[in-house]
Parts: structure tokens; C-alpha cells; sequence
């Protein structure tokens, strides 16, 4: 039988307990040999005589905060007699993550993962498992099948230990292999996916219904019949369905057992009730939707309430927002004034929100908010546990306790919804996500960090200039936090109108962009943050991004390589503090290199922009032999590829072998570049496919089977690698095909006095909203302003024009990033102040490197550029630190643009750097073709 809590003469261990010492009895005598490995997420246990597996069906065992010890200490017992293999969640801290709402729904709930010696042992093992655990609470494992109905044991069909293999994508993924030998992904979807090949080991259960058949509609509790998945979330799904019963549209949320269990056991069924109570005092206030029904069934909890019409504040704000526009001031004051009267009245009837949001309000078809997701609302001074979303919930509410009590903090004063509304509306009026990056240790108050924010975005945003009071002083740190009543009264007034902004021009303080010295601070702190955490001795020499899927630790994306470029260009531009991480990435990448491993094309997610950025920081540093490797090294990419793309194929492994030529003068990279060139063609010459072609858009369609407009991905990136092939190749027929899709482009623009905004692929409904470098405007200038300095056509250099301007209207709603943000949206500017001579495009890109100063954040004594999560610091090239570092040292220093083959009219003109006689050869051109010489 089970050790039950509070079964007599069974020992309970306490949540408080470390889980290794609880495994360690659980495993007792017989266990002494046995191997304990601690790591970030799993503590991994293996007997002396460990049997090793690829592959095969395992067990996984759920489990909450509260049955955690006594689920690991009961297993532990059983699998040290039988002499198994097995891993734990290291922490509670782990677990709690593990079940969390919204932990991923195909991982959660795998508190400990048992690896059999063989299938034969799989059953005698499942058995007395279940046993053991058998009574004690646990959610559903959805990637898995229960062993038996109401069970902790679940089993699935996948990877023990084999070997990760890089996909076409350039990410790791776990490989299956068939009984013919191939490999195919061990899939881990949020439902029982076996392979075919593999039966389950144990009878399917019973069907609740037989007769219905597979797909067809689901009714609960034989009145609500589901129409439509609105979301899923590991807590439950949210439906729109149909009342039976009175033929009405309702909204059906579902709260799953065991799930977000809390340290008092109520668990995320326990919270739909709660919203349900919370509702029903607030609903007839007309503050929320009313309350239908509450019901269970097969032990899931429903709540069923009024389907509001309308769409959420983010997605109204979003949508006022689009194509550059603004809401108007009096728009935004009487929403304000809503919002207000809103929490006012929550405070009213005894209740603080706690977790305010634009998602949590909807904007009825009357654009009347009104507020939904109310499960975090509770009385005033209940104690209850710290829940919030970072960005809208007061960070000091937040990070206030440790945790370390064994009882849940009383809530919050009305003071913390304050903060979410201050930060709420400026969400709305200008589309900034109001997320700060932590100060380590705490340097400055959120308030003093969000004026900041404010005082330097207002004056080119007329509504936000008219609401900075109301949302600086709601968001302000205690003491001097308005309250609602302030808030109310700044409302009633009469608003002062701040003078008009004449078009076109930027106000102060934006106008001048960043000071030359924070400048240097962030180029200090970011380099000497890049010295410090790099670890040669690991498998990521800078650790990986934490939110990340893992992947290639030698790719520019995300890996090495692109750190190492931005390396390589703060030593030739005069930054000497760089030099010795340069020698130990450099290092680091060659050894790398000399590892088995695919070997993927791609630029960014593939080898070679690898070999790029190796070959030209040999260069910078003088090794010659290195440079030889890495130019041997790019030699053997294969190119037989059949994405085109910039980021993972032809196109990208095109321009890489391109500048290899220009740097080396070795011919045999002209020639793997124009294979690259036809292979590339051969792929988007469908016409039947792909992107709009308008009519009338010049003559050559060879690339309108691209499939997205992009640059990362699409039609952009793929005009670009053509235009500069065929003009280093002198292959006129790729320059008129890049000039083709160029007219393509200007034709389905959409232009508003300006700006210009592109569909992100075919469906002219698709928008991107924002507009980035992978995929928007930013990119599509890149390739614009270079087309217009090819060919001479106006037309171009109006729309890259246009491009620039709806990359810099959209700096503050953006995040700080290269790929999909400021800084790479910066770049395109700098190109154009290159090209056309016009320094007003060059002062515009410092206006943007003023929104990076504003989300930097303070970690041991440097101030670092956060990555695109806007919390974390990564050192990643094209989502985080190094990216932002690129931009920033071209701006100081002059410069190419990195990863483009450019002509001399666009490498620019450094400065002169100190100490370096190699010239510009940050990863861009190293020349024209005039300039080709043999290896040196």
C-alpha cells in the first residue's frame, strides 16, 4: 500500500525537505552505491550497473508541491529494489514550475521519469509503482497514457539517452529509430503520440462515451456543446460554446485537477471557483460577465459565463495603433477615465485585482471596457499567494516575499492595481510593453526606471505627453503613488494641451538620441559582461537563452558565432578591452569546428556564417593558419539544400561564400556562390505558389514562389543575396530579377503619408503589426536602399525611405532585439544615412539607441541591453546583447553593415580605428570586385 500523509506509522516528509536527502532514504541500503547528478531542472539517479537504452516506453509519474516528497521517497523504494534508472525534479521550486498554469502542457506534470532495463520489466514495474503511489494526488500527464484510470503512473514511447541530432531548422531535437533503421523526432505533443511502430504496452481505457465518434463535437455535462477552442493552457482550455438549453453563445473555462497546486493544496479548480464567487459580486455591478453555471465533470471544474463581444484592450490597442496611428487624446482620457471608475468600484466592493492587464479587459463592441480573468482578484487583506505578470503588476509586490513562510502574505493594498493601471494605459497609448529587466543587485525603483521611459517617449506621442502625469504618478514608488482618487480628479480637469509637434520632426530630448558617454556605458558594460561570462568548458561558450529551444552552439543566431563577429568589430574599431574574448572565442569556435555533427548551410542557424565570422577574426588577430581552416571549412559546407531562405539556406550559405570570395580571392567560392544563386531559383520559380506577383511588376518572376515578403524567410532576403551576386558575378540576369522583386514589393506596399507597411506574406489580410528586421519594413528597406544604389530607380529609395520611417514610428513598441527590434530596425537607418549622405537618417537611428538606454538594466556593476524576453541578458547575436552591441558600435564608429555583401558606396567610412592597420572587416564586404586579390 501507499505511504499516505497521515496514514498511521507512515513518515510524511515535509515539502520543506531537500528532495535529494528524501530520495537518498527512499533508496536506503540498498541505494549506497548508487549515483545522485544534480542539474538546473532534474536531479538524474543511476544504479551501479546501469543498463543503458536509446530508447523505449517509460514511465512518468505526476505529483504536486504537497505529494512530491512522499510520491519521490515511495518510488524511490521501488526502483532501488528493482535496480532502475530514474530522474526527480531537483527542487520544489521545480515542481511548482512543472504544474504551474502555464507550465507547457506537454511537459507538465513529469515530476520523476523512470527508464525500465527493457519493455519486458515495463509491467511488474508500472504495477507496484501505482501501488505505492496510489491515493496521492497528481495532474494528468497529456503527453502520456494513465496506467490505470485515477493513476500517478503514466507511460510514453520515446528517447532514454540517444544522441541529439540538429534539425533543418538548426535546433537540437531527440531521434527515434524505426525497426527499418531511419530516424524520425520523438514527437512530444500535448496528447499520447506513439510512433506506428510501437503498440502500447497496456489496453487503452475505456472510452466515457463510445458512441460518439472520433471529431465529432463535444457536449459537457449534456448541455454545453463546445464550438470552438479559444485557447489552451496547461490549467484548462477556454471554449465558446452553445447552451442547449437556451440556444446562447456562452464562454466555458475549464479548470484541470492537481494543476498550479499551492502549498495549502487548492489547485487551479479551486481558483475557478474563486473567479466564479469574485464574478458573482461583481457582475451585477456591470464590472465583469456574469456567472451562468459551475459545475464538475470527470473531476474537471467548469465555469460557464456571459460571452462578451468585443476583443481584448491589447488587441483594440493594437489594432488603434496600426499603420502609425495614434489614439486621440480624448479617446484615450475617457478610456482612462473607464479604466478608473472600474478598479474604483472592484475597491469598493472589497476586492484588489492584483493582476490588471490589457488581456484582462475587453472592449465591448461600444468600446466600454470591462474586466474578465478575474481569478487573481481577492478581498482586501485575505492572505493569499503572490501572483502577477511581470510588466503590469507592481514589481515590488512581485519580489517582496522570499517565500520562506510557511504561510501565504495578506494581499496587497488597492495600491498595487494603481500600479497596473498606470502601466496599463501606457501599454495602450503607445504599444510598449512596460517590462523591466531587474536591476541585480536593486539599483533603481520601477517608478524612477518607468518616468524615465515616459520623460523620453512623450514628446514625440501627443496622447502619452497628455496622459504623463496620470501614468507617471500611478506608477510611481510608494509613498508618492496617486491613488484613484487623484487619478480621478486629473481626469475631471480640464486637459492642458502640450504644443503641437510640427511633422516630421523629432522633439527633444529625443532629437539628439544618445550621448556619446551612455554610449560608452552600455559598449563598456556590454563587452566586459561578454569577457565574464564566457565559459570555454562548456558546450555553449556563452550560456544559451534561457527561453530557447537549444540548438547549434557554433551558430551566428544564437551561438558563438555572432558573438564573436561583434567581437571582431569592437577590436578594428578601437575597443582593446575586446581582444582577449576575441582570442578565446576564436579558440573556442576552431576546436568546435573539429567536432562530428551535421553540418548545416544556413547563415544564421546554420555553419556558415560560422566560418565567416571565424575567417575574418583570424584575420583581425593575424593567424593565418586559422584562416586557412576556416576557409577549408566553408569550403566543404554543402550547398544541396532545399530551403532558400537567408536564415537557413541557399541564399544565406550564397552570401557567406560571397564574401569569402572577396576576402580570399579564391575562385571556388564565386563559383559555390552562383550554384547557390541557381539553386536558389530553381526552388522559387513556381509561379503557381508563393508570394502576390502584382501585374504590371517588371517582367522577371522567377522568385514569386517565394513563400513570405520578409527578409528572414522570404522574398527580401532572396532579391538581396541575388542583387549582390550578380553584380560581384557579373550576372546581369540576377540583378534584373532582384529589380523585378523590388517593383514587387513597392507594389504591394501600403503606404500612409510617410510610412510604408508590408504584408508578412501572400494574404494581403496577414499584417506583421510591427515591423522588423526578420519579417516588416526594417528588412525590406535593407534590401531597398541597396536595390536603389544598384539601379538608379527613384522609386526604391522612397520606399526604403518609407520603410526607415515606419521602422523608427515603431521604436518604443518594439523590443530591444536585432532580429525582431530596435536595433536591427536601427541598422537600416544607418544604411541610409550612408547611402544618401542625409545625417537626419543617422541622427533618427541614435533617437532608437535611446530606447535601448531606457530598458538597460544594471547587473553587477555594468548596464546591459536585455534580450527580446525584455528580462533576461543573453549574449545572442540576433535576440539578444551582441546584436544590440553591433548596432552600437556602428553608430560610434562608422562601418559595414554585418552579414551583407555590400558595394563600397554602402561599407561606409569608419572612423579610424586604433591599432589596427586590416581595415573594415566587420562581416560584411571586404571589398569589390576591382579589389580581389589571392589569398594574402
Amino acid at each position: 500500500m501507499s505511504c499516505i500523509p497521515g496514514t498511521p506509522g507512515c513518515h510524511t516528509p515535509s515539502v520543506t525537505e531537500s528532495y535529494r536527502s528524501i530520495a537518498l532514504r527512499g533508496l536506503g541500503v540498498v541505494g549506497a552505491d548508487w549515483t545522485l547528478r544534480d542539474g538546473e531542472t532534474w536531479c538524474m539517479v543511476a544504479p551501479p550497473r546501469r543498463v543503458h537504452r536509446e530508447q523505449g516506453w517509460k514511465l512518468h509519474l505526476s505529483a504536486t508541491l504537497l505529494s512530491a516528497p512522499q510520491v519521490l521517497e515511495n518510488a524511490a523504494g521501488v526502483l532501488s529494489v528493482r535496480g532502475c534508472a530514474f530522474k526527480f525534479a531537483v527542487s520544489p521550486r521545480v515542481t511548482v514550475e512543472l504544474t504551474s498554469a502555464r507550465a507547457a502542457r506537454a511537459q507538465s506534470g513529469k515530476f520523476l521519469t523512470v527508464y525500465p532495463d527493457s519493455d519486458d520489466q515495463l509491467p511488474a514495474l508500472a504495477e507496484e509503482l501505482h501501488e505505492r503511489t496510489l491515493g496521492l494526488a497528481g495532474p494528468a500527464i497529456l503527453s502520456d497514457r494513465r496506467y490505470q484510470p485515477g493513476s500517478l503512473v503514466h507511460y510514453r514511447y520515446g528517447c532514454f539517452a540517444a544522441a541529439r541530432e540538429l534539425n533543418d531548422e538548426g535546433l537540437y531535437e531527440s531521434r527515434l529509430r524505426a525497426p527499418d533503421g531511419t530516424l524520425v523526432t520523438d514527437q512530444r505533443n500535448p496528447w499520447f503520440s506513439p510512433p506506428p511502430w510501437a503498440p502500447p504496452p497496456f489496453p487503452p481505457p475505456r472510452r466515457s462515451n463510445p458512441d460518439r465518434p472520433h471529431g465529432a463535437p463535444t457536449t459537457v455535462a449534456g448541455r454545453y456543446n463546445v464550438r470552438e477552442a479559444i485557447r489552451h493552457s496547461n490549467r484548462g482550455g477556454v471554449y465558446r460554446a452553445r447552451d442547449l438549453r437556451t440556444g446562447e453563445d456562452v464562454l466555458l473555462k475549464e479548470a484541470r485537477p492537481h494543476v498550479a497546486t499551492d502549498r495549502n493544496g487548492r489547485d487551479a479548480r479551486h481558483w475557478l471557483r474563486h473567479e466564479a464567487d469574485v464574478l458573482t459580486h461583481l457582475a451585477p455591478l456591470r464590472l465583469a460577465p456574469a456567472v451562468r453555471d459551475v459545475f464538475e465533470s470527470a473531476e474537471h471544474l467548469f465555469l460557464v459565463e456571459d460571452l462578451v463581444g468585443g476583443e481584448n484592450l491589447q488587441q483594440w490597442s493594437s489594432q488603434q495603433l496600426a499603420g502609425g496611428n495614434r489614439i486621440p487624446v480624448n479617446t484615450a482620457r475617457a478610456l482612462a477615465r473607464e479604466l478608473t471608475r472600474l478598479v474604483s468600484a472592484v475597491h469598493t466592493a472589497g476586492f484588489v485585482l492584483r493582476d490588471l492587464k490589457p488581456s484582462n479587459v475587453v472592449m465591448t463592441p461600444e468600446n466600454q471596457p470591462l474586466l474578465v480573468d478575474l481569478e487573481c482578484a481577492v478581498r482586501t487583506g485575505e492572505a493569499a499567494e503572490v501572483v502577477g505578470t511581470h510588466g503590469f503588476t507592481d514589481p515590488s509586490y512581485l519580489d517582496g516575499p522570499d517565500g520562506s513562510s510557511d504561510q501565504p502574505p495578506p494581499a496587497p493594498g488597492p495600491e498595487v492595481d494603481c500600479y497596473s493601471l498606470g502601466a496599463t494605459l501606457l501599454h495602450t497609448v503607445t504599444g510598449m510593453i512596460p517590462l523591466l529587466a531587474a536591476d541585480r543587485p536593486r539599483r533603481r525603483a520601477a517608478g524612477e526606471r518607468l518616468k524615465a521611459i515616459v520623460d523620453a517617449a512623450a514628446p514625440s506621442n501627443s496622447t502619452l505627453r497628455a496622459l504623463a502625469p496620470l501614468v507617471v504618478g500611478l506608477t510611481a514608488d510608494p509613498p508618492d503613488r496617486w491613488d484613484l482618487e487623484k487619478a480621478t480628479a486629473f481626469l475631471r480637469a480640464e486637459p492642458v494641451h502640450a504644443p503641437a509637434v510640427p511633422p516630421g520632426t523629432t522633439p527633444e530630448p529625443e532629437r539628439q538620441g544618445l550621448t556619446a558617454d551612455r554610449v560608452d556605458q552600455l559598449l563598456t558594460g556590454g563587452l566586459a559582461h561578454l569577457a565574464a561570462t564566457a565559459e570555454p568548458a562548456t558546450e555553449y561558450l556563452w550560456p544559451w537563452p534561457r527561453k530557447a529551444p537549444q540548438g547549434d552552439p557554433c551558430s551566428v543566431q544564437l551561438g558563438a558565432a555572432g558573438v564573436l563577429a561583434v567581437l571582431d568589430r569592437a577590436v578594428r574599431c578601437g575597443e582593446p578591452s575586446a581582444e582577449p574574448t576575441l582570442r578565446t572565442a576564436a579558440r573556442w569556435l576552431d576546436e568546435c569546428l573539429t567536432k562530428p555533427g551535421r553540418i548545416l548551410p544556413g547563415l544564421y542557424f546554420g555553419r556558415s556564417g560560422t566560418a565567416w565570422a571565424l575567417h575574418d577574426a583570424a584575420r583581425t588577430l593575424g593567424d593565418q593558419q586559422l584562416a586557412d581552416r576556416a576557409k577549408n571549412y566553408a569550403l566543404n559546407i554543402p550547398l544541396d539544400w532545399s530551403n532558400p531562405d537567408i536564415c537557413h539556406g541557399l541564399a544565406g550559405a550564397g552570401l557567406a561564400q560571397l564574401h569569402l570570395w572577396h576576402a580570399t580571392g579564391d575562385h571556388r567560392f564565386a563559383e559555390r556562390s552562383s550554384q547557390c544563386a541557381d539553386r536558389l531559383l530553381h526552388l522559387t520559380s513556381n509561379k503557381d505558389s508563393g508570394v502576390d506577383w502584382p501585374i504590371g511588376a517588371q517582367h522577371r518572376r522567377e522568385l514569386a514562389g517565394s513563400a513570405l515578403y520578409g527578409f528572414g524567410h522570404g522574398l527580401t532576403g532572396h532579391a538581396a543575396f541575388l542583387l549582390a551576386a550578380g553584380r560581384a558575378l557579373d550576372r546581369p540576369e540576377l540583378v534584373e530579377i532582384a529589380a523585378a522583386a523590388g517593383h514587387a514589393l513597392c507594389a504591394v506596399a501600403e503606404v500612409r503619408e510617410d510610412a510604408a507597411d508590408w504584408p508578412k506574406g501572400p494574404r494581403r489580410g496577414e499584417r506583421t503589426d510591427l515591423n522588423f528586421w526578420c519579417h516588416g519594413a526594417a528588412g525590406i528597406g535593407t534590401f531597398l536602399v541597396r536595390l536603389w544604389q544598384a539601379t538608379a530607380d527613384p522609386r526604391f529609395r522612397t520606399h526604403a525611405e518609407y520603410a526607415a520611417n515606419a521602422a523608427h514610428r515603431d521604436r518604443w513598441r518594439v523590443g530591444p532585439s536585432t532580429c525582431h527590434g530596435a536595433a536591427g530596425n536601427a541598422q537600416l537607418l544607418l544604411d541610409l544615412a550612408v547611402a544618401t549622405g542625409d545625417q537626419h537618417h543617422r541622427a533618427r537611428a541614435a533617437e532608437i539607441a535611446t530606447c535601448l538606454y531606457a530598458r538597460a538594466t544594471w547587473r553587477d556593476g555594468r548596464l546591459l541591453v536585455p534580450d527580446e524576453t525584455l528580462r533576461d541578458i543573453s549574449a545572442s547575436y540576433h535576440t539578444g546583447l551582441a546584436g544590440t552591441l553591433d548596432f552600437l558600435l556602428r553608430l560610434k564608429h562608422g562601418g559595414n553593415r554585418s552579414w551583407l555583401v555590400d558595394t563600397d558606396q554602402l561599407a561606409g567610412e569608419p572612423h579610424e580605428e586604433k591599432g589596427n592597420n586590416n581595415g573594415d572587416r566587420s562581416p560584411g564586404t571586404a571589398g569589390t570586385a576591382r579589389d580581389r586579390r589571392a589569398d594574402p
